[in-house]
């Protein structure tokens, strides 16, 4: 209860460190004759004074004579100072010298009253009643402004928004975890350790040095930061002066960070993505101007076949028939690819890898190549049977690119289970000896575009494999091990396809996207 509380109501808690009950009637009845309702409590040694003080209603005020028989005026004021309360001490005591009352003082007591002149005590402790009430509201008031300031830290800390604070010469005082985390460190160095907005970018510095001299806010603008382990951080920047009214040298800068590398990825991607369209209606524009032509060709290798040929001849013309079938089969799938998904059938996968081999052996055996297949699984499932031949064709292509001649291929199936999915399904896995591929080169094979195998490649295989198995609703995993001392060197990649197609596309690819992917599938060997 506050001063101004306790004088209106005329109630006062009032602590009597006193031996003698005479003194204690005869202070009571001089406070009641000022208008106050005193509650005494009289206690005359060090235990009784500290249980009065460990009650939920603590005194209003102290008041306690100089000397007691076992206790003292000095001591009671050590008592209370060793609890932390802050509440008024007025040393009440008979007369004494000016040294003790300067030495009273001192050591801590609010005022020094003798009790031959009570006429100093009632202004004494209204004085300090009202005394201790405002420390009371400042310690409040400081209180409240300390949360205020911790949360605004924490609001500060957690903001995914970098912040720094600078002086006017450009020397960091202040960085968020979201700007060391972006930023790191700077030449080797932590954010706040002597660094300037110019060790980070002297843009930074240049905007700093307008702000300064004119304080208005600058418009946002974009900046490329380089970290200390070599990457670069493409950010927004927005820069306020804090306290414009004050001068130029005691000035401080806010800037703010806006991480774009996010965005910048996105825009990649869409460029990506309208590539892959231009390239997939191209691919469809070539397949229907080849349909013409191929026409005439099959109808003239027709009419050439009713006529009597020599074996040899006969021979040679059921091969480019063939051929021409392959050809035709080429265009139609990219066609149909471009123009709109087919739907699921049951497909037997081993039967797609043989005929996958079959086209490549000619290459196979140019290139002394031993492929060892191991097929073990329940060979049918519900698949697209176009897409899974490309993918296989792929990954088979890529494995002959990167081992020598006379290396070898080994092709395994299982039927298994992806307890991650919590899906049955098949496991194919398709295995090299060759050079193996490097962690940098790993971390990117399935992005659009890019290749290793400079203008002979399109950097499109892996990625439309990775979103056809994406489709089927599996998984395509690559491990793989470069030249080192004594260990062998390859590449294993392994698909998971379950056997039964969800009827939602949860997990597919959006058809959009198929219908731009699809028509690269001639293009992506």
């Amino acid at each position: 209860m506050c001063a101004a509380n306790h004088i209106a109501s005329n109630r006062l808690r009032v602590l009597l460190v006193e031996d003698n009950p005479d003194d204690a009637f005869l202070l009571d009845r001089h406070l009641r004759r000022n208008g106050y309702a005193p509650e005494m409590i009289r206690v005359e040694t060090e235990p009784e004074m500290l249980q009065q003080l460990q009650q939920v209603e603590l005194p209003d005020i102290v008041l306690a004579d100089y000397n007691l028989p076992s206790f003292s005026g000095p001591a009671a004021l050590k008592l209370l100072h060793s609890t932390g309360f802050d509440i008024p001490f007025i040393m009440f005591s008979g007369a004494v010298s000016e040294e003790t009352a300067v030495n009273s003082m001192r050591s801590g007591a609010h005022d020094y009253v003798s009790k031959q002149n009570l006429a100093r005590l009632i202004p004494a402790i209204e004085r300090e009643l009202a005394e201790a009430a405002t420390r009371r509201n400042s310690r409040i008031a400081e209180r409240a402004l300390k949360a205020s300031e911790n949360r605004f830290r924490s609001l500060v800390e957690a903001l995914p928004l970098g912040l720094l604070i600078s002086d006017a010469s450009g020397k960091i005082v202040y960085a968020n975890r979201a700007i060391e985390r972006l930023l790191g460190q700077i030449n080797g160095k932590p954010l706040l350790h002597e660094l300037t907005l110019s060790d980070i970018s002297p843009l930074l510095s240049e905007h700093l040095k307008s702000l300064v001299f004119t304080p208005v806010n600058s418009e946002p603008f974009e900046v490329s930061f380089s970290r200390a382990d070599g990457a670069s951080v493409e950010a927004l920047i927005g820069m306020s002066v804090l306290d414009p009214e004050s001068t130029n040298g005691d000035r401080q800068i806010a800037i703010f960070v806006a991480d774009l590398s996010l965005q910048k990825r996105s825009e990649e991607i869409i460029r990506q993505t309208e590539k892959l369209a231009v390239a997939g209606r191209l691919a469809a524009s070539i397949s229907h101007e080849i349909n013409n032509p191929l026409e005439a060709v099959t109808n003239c290798l027709y009419l050439l076949a009713q006529s009597d040929l020599p074996g040899d001849a006969r021979h040679y013309l059921d091969l480019a028939q063939q051929e021409l079938n392959r050809v035709s089969q080429i265009t139609v799938q990219t066609l149909r690819f471009y123009r709109s998904s087919t739907r699921p059938a049951q497909v037997d996968l081993h039967e797609l890898v043989d005929t996958v081999l079959l086209l490549l052996d000619s290459r196979i055996r140019q290139m002394e190549i031993r492929v060892v297949c191991d097929l073990r699984a329940s060979s049918t499932l519900m698949a697209h049977d176009g897409e899974l031949r490309q993918v296989i064709a792929n990954l088979i292509s890529n494995a002959m690119d990167a081992i020598s001649d006379g290396g070898q291929i080994t092709i395994r199936s299982r039927s298994t289970r992806n307890w991650y999915l919590n899906r049955e399904g098949i496991s194919l896995t398709i295995a090299d000896n060759g050079i193996g591929i490097g962690e940098s080169i790993r971390n990117r094979i399935f992005e659009p575009f890019f290749s290793t195998k400079g203008i002979t490649g399109t950097g499109l295989g892996l990625w439309i494999s990775k979103e056809i198995i994406a489709k089927h609703h599996g998984s395509i995993q690559v491990r793989s091990r470069c030249m080192a001392s004594g260990r062998p060197t390859g590449t294993v990649f392994r698909i998971f396809i379950p056997i039964q197609q969800d009827a939602s596309p949860d997990r597919a690819v959006p058809e959009e996207n198929h219908c731009k992917l699809e028509g690269l599938r001639s293009l992506s060997g």
